[in-house]
């Protein structure tokens, strides 16, 4: 299972419209991977885009330190059975999309988040119903606040 940048924001701000929804997940996907029922996957795109969000004063009038968003992104990493992507030969699979759906702007990262998620065979959760036009149902769940 591969969370995206909000579902992990909503997990990290207490503060957040739908951080129990969101903790709720992360911390059941944390404990699937702990006991090898499946594999929690953060995606190089997903974890700049959390660092960029949560400690952006443009975003949260009291943002996060860096370090205490690090130290998050560490202890889901931390959890057994969780990976760190690499950036493997997405290229070809996020120009398709892009073409496909003929759009930039703020639809690129996740266009990029969606070719990693194909591309690596995993599985999306995000609050996002954008990604409903980037991935097939089959690889995406879109959680409700």
């Amino acid at each position: 299972m591969t969370p995206d940048v909000n579902l992990l924001v909503a997990a990290f701000r207490s503060d957040h419209a739908q951080h129990q929804t969101a903790r709720t997940w992360l911390d059941h996907a944390r404990e699937a991977s702990a006991a090898g029922q499946q594999t929690l996957v953060l995606l190089p795109a997903v974890v700049s885009g959390f660092l960029r969000i949560t400690t952006n004063p443009r975003v949260f009038s009291q943002p996060d330190d860096i370090a205490d968003a690090i130290a998050f992104i560490d202890a889901v990493l931390a959890t057994p059975g969780a990976a760190a992507a690499t950036i493997a030969d997405d290229w070809p699979a996020l120009r398709a999309l892009l073409l496909r759906i003929g759009r930039g702007g703020n639809l690129v990262t996740d266009a990029w988040i969606a070719a990693s998620v194909q591309s690596s065979s995993e599985h999306l959760v995000t609050f996002d119903r954008d990604f409903l036009q980037l991935l097939p149902t089959r690889d995406l769940t879109v959680l409700q606040a």
